[in-house]
Parts: structure tokens; sequence; C-alpha cells
């Protein structure tokens, strides 16, 4: 619907420092295009004839890529499962062969990290995997390079109608899981989130989380995707690159982990006057960080996730 009433407005936005830690120019798209890219990988994820509901790991921070990912799979009638970015070759491994994945996605580097070097070298070891791609430049012999396949020039068989799968999640803790989640649970998350923000059409939220549990799904992508408001995931935690998006004339809904509101207060980040709202995410066994933070001009939310696939929402009271 929005790639059909409001196409060509801005749908994802990258930060302004992306090359420095990904390779990659930092670009942005609309709606139109958003749903172009999500058609032409779900087509080619067709391609390997998947069981439905079949799993695919997903290694990539929670950017343009890793949101491409999700929904492609989920038009295909896939489970994406994203992975924590920060797990090692062993977790990884623990995790695929749990879940039974049979695809996995993933960017070349993320700073120091080569997500699909430890994707090959896991994919070697895990039985029933089928099909590796990766997205940006550095992309190591036995991979897919998604950018090639999937321009625009590339076909792709057209992605019948089917049943969406669910969501798989892990703990980004402990890694235990998949856990599914379901994507209109993702969407009632965000809506109930929304309805406390109400972000405008001409805002922006910036997110600063990285993985992809409902808690990260719900607070970023899926209020962006309900409302058509533009996501600006930093990918990577660059203070320069927050700074730069908050200068960027619009207002800013602001997610960030709970264990940053200190730091966020003494920066003066948080008396922004760009900030329309700031969401708080914290894991339910994290102890509470120290309320740092007082703006009774605009809203405050914190967001407990007591589990991977359940969340509190509550709307912080401000004097």
């Amino acid at each position: 619907a929005l790639a059909a009433k409001r196409g060509y407005e801005p749908a994802f936005r990258d930060p302004p420092g992306r090359r420095d830690w990904s390779g990659v120019a930092p670009g942005a798209f609309g709606f139109a295009e958003l749903d172009a890219r999500v058609e032409r990988l779900a087509g080619l994820l067709t391609l390997a004839r998947p069981q439905p509901a079949a799993r695919v790991a997903i290694l990539a921070p929670l950017g343009p890529e890793a949101l491409i990912s999700i929904l492609a799979c989920l038009r295909a009638g896939l489970s994406p499962m994203p992975l924590p970015p920060h797990a090692d070759e062993a977790a990884l491994l623990g995790m695929i062969e749990r879940s039974g994945a049979v695809m996995a996605l993933g960017v070349g580097r993320i700073g120091t990290l080569r997500p699909l070097l430890l994707l090959r070298d896991v994919a070697a070891r895990a039985f029933g995997m089928r099909f590796i791609g990766g997205f940006g430049t550095d992309v190591p012999d036995g991979v897919a390079a998604l950018d090639q396949l999937l321009g625009h020039g590339a076909a792709q068989p057209a992605v019948a109608a089917t049943a969406r799968a669910a969501i798989s999640v892990v703990d980004d803790g402990d890694f235990s899981g998949p856990f599914a989640v379901q994507e209109k649970d993702v969407l009632a998350k965000a809506l109930e989130i929304s309805r406390v923000l109400k972000p405008l059409a001409s805002s922006r939220i910036i997110t600063t989380l990285v993985g992809a549990d409902l808690a990260a799904l719900a607070t970023g992508p899926g209020i962006a995707l309900l409302t058509g408001v533009e996501l600006l995931p930093l990918g990577l935690f660059m203070l320069e690159d927050l700074h730069a998006c908050l200068e960027g004339g619009r207002m800013v809904h602001l997610v960030v982990p709970a264990a940053m509101e200190p730091a966020l207060a003494r920066s003066r980040l948080g008396g922004h006057k760009a900030l329309s709202s700031l969401v708080f995410v914290r894991r339910g066994n994290e102890p509470p960080a120290a309320l740092a933070i007082e703006r009774p001009d605009i809203a405050i939310v914190d967001v407990i996730a007591q589990a991977p696939g359940t969340v509190r929402v509550l709307r912080r009271k401000t004097a």
C-alpha cells in the first residue's frame, strides 16, 4: 500500500558515515524501490525451491539489507531468522543447526567483523544449507553477490501469493532459540508504541539497535512501515553519525538501548531540539538504568523485552 500511494517518499536512509564501517556508500530509497527490491530478492530465494516456512539465517545489523531480507523471506513464504551480529562461529553454528536453516544472507563487513566469511565457514559444517548470498562489495568466494543478481535489469521469477511464515528470533544474550514471532505481533506492538509517539509523516525514526528481536523490530521498522515514516538505522553506533542525523532538519524519534541513557544525557544530545520522542529498550534481565533525562516536552517510552518474543511498553511519567 505504501509503495502504491507514497512510492517516492523516503523509506530508508543510511547514516552519513556508513562507508567507514561497511565499505558501502550511504544511500536512500523510497517505498516503491523498497517494494521492488523485496520482490526481486523474494523471487531469487524461491529458485532454491525451499519448503514452505523454511528458515533463512540473516547476519546483518538492523539496516536496509536486513530489513529487505526479512520482508523478502516473508513474501516468499519463508521464515527469516536474524542472528546477533556479535555471535562467534560456534554460537552461529549452534543457532543454524538448531533452526535447520537452509539459506543464509549477510553483509560483507561490520567494522572489523566479516559476517559473510563466518556464514561461509559455518555453512560448510551445517547440514542442509543450500544457498548463501551477500550484500555489498566484500563478498568472498563461494557466496553469491546479491547486488549483482538483484540489479535493476535482473529478471527474477514472480512470487506467487503464499501464506506468511513466522519470524524466527533468537536471544541476543544467550543465543537461545529460535522463537516464533508472528508478523501481526510486531505490528501490534508497533501500533501500541506509535500511539504514544504520534509520529508525523515528515519526521524520521533513528534506531541504534542492531539486533532483530520483537523489541527491535517493533520500535524501528515496525513503526516505519506502519506509519510511512522514514527509518534511519545507524547500523554501527557512531556518535558523530547520530549528531549529524539529528541535524537533518526533521523531527526525530530516537530509539536507543536503555543503558545509553546516562551517556546520552552527558552528551547533551538528550536535550536536542530535534527530538520528538525517546524510546529506551531494555532486556528483562538487565538492571534498570539511571533515569538521567528529563524532557517533559516530549514522549519518553520504556520498552522492556522480557523475552525475545515478549515486550512491555511503558510511557514514562514526566513532571
